[in-house]
């Protein structure tokens, strides 16, 4: 295989058999010797694509399930208060720190919920 390999990755080829008889990460022991580490994992990576060296030991890390949720929208005719109050008759709900709920059927007016959260920081809808 030697004959075959340019020089990028010869060197490549050699800091990754060094790295690993020494025990340490490829990059710590490509810092060590002086070498830029984005060449020499391109070379690495393309001669595992070719098949010149194995694939890495390490397994590989499985991604998570994502937290996001597909969602399908579809139109309706009756306007959302109508939905919402369908469902559950409550459209806002104000939750008080000290215990209390005020929840409504239809969205108050935004001067009455001024006018009883004035100078309150801890009411949450």
């Amino acid at each position: 295989m030697a004959e075959t390999l340019t020089e990028k990755q010869r060197v490549a080829v050699e800091a990754l058999e060094g790295a690993r008889r020494a025990g340490v990460p490829l990059s710590d022991y490509a810092k060590a010797k002086g070498l830029e580490l984005r060449p020499v994992y391109d070379a690495i990576a393309t001669l595992r694509r070719r098949g010149a060296l194995p694939r890495s030991d390490r397994p590989r890390k499985r991604r998570s399930k994502s937290r996001f949720v597909a969602v399908r929208v579809r139109s309706s005719s009756a306007p959302a208060t109508d939905i919402a109050r369908a469902r559950s008759g409550m459209v806002c709900r104000l939750v008080c720190a000290q215990g209390w709920a005020i929840e409504c059927g239809e969205w108050p007016a935004p001067r009455w919920i001024s006018a009883l959260l004035s100078g309150r920081g801890d009411v949450a809808s």
